[in-house]
């Protein structure tokens, strides 16, 4: 096992986005057509794109500010999954093809400011022009979800958040400490740990 782990850390590549789906998608056409005929919709803080168990119905593209994907636990906090930047989708995209009751809430962590449109006409309108898109979505999806979840098993804590404030510093920078703290599976007050032992270690 432990030379599993030491051969997992050693090949491990970080990926260039936090959201690393992007890399395996031509997005453009679809940024096009939010941008051209988006409908332009301001979320303040804390207000919900969608709750968990709706239906998606819209496709947003995030122009400023962010977004976090959230599920509840048993006791009704918040466990962070997933966060969309500028320049990123806001949607729940498996469950919203698929017609399916939404699995994770999206909620504006800022002041968000979105392009949106209607997630069918937006599909309809994209595999027009490449008949392979949800495939190659999905499998984009997958891999992104694949690797997270190796990291949770393999990684420690603290090993998890030194890999995301390596890869990410500008992430670690906007987003709220409680937030990070949640995405990495840990309390806020283990994270303060962490830092501090490694501010004495100077990593």
């Amino acid at each position: 096992m432990h030379l599993f782990i030491q051969f997992y850390k050693d090949a491990y590549i970080l990926d260039e986005d936090f959201n690393s789906y992007k890399s395996g998608l031509n997005l453009a056409p679809l940024i096009e057509l939010c941008e051209t005929e988006g409908r332009q919709v301001i979320y303040e803080k804390d207000d919900y794109l969608i709750h968990q168990g709706d239906t998606e119905r819209h496709i947003s593209l995030v122009k400023s500010g962010y977004c976090r994907y959230v599920g509840l636990r048993s006791d009704g906090e918040e466990a962070l999954v997933g966060l969309a930047f500028a320049g990123e989708f806001a949607v729940d995209f498996n469950n919203g093809v698929r017609h399916a009751p939404s699995m994770v809430s999206i909620i504006a962590s800022t002041r968000v400011e979105l392009l949106q449109l209607n997630l069918d006409y937006a599909l309809s309108r994209i595999l027009e022009a490449e008949s392979d898109f949800l495939y190659k979505a999905s499998d984009s999806l997958f891999l992104m979800c694949y690797r997270r979840l190796l990291d949770l098993y393999v990684l420690t804590p603290a090993e998890r958040y030194i890999q995301f404030a390596k890869s990410y510093p500008e992430i670690v920078s906007k987003i709220k400490a409680k937030e990070l703290a949640s995405y990495l599976q840990i309390s806020h007050q283990h994270l303060l740990r962490i830092k501090r032992s490694l501010a004495k270690e100077n990593i």
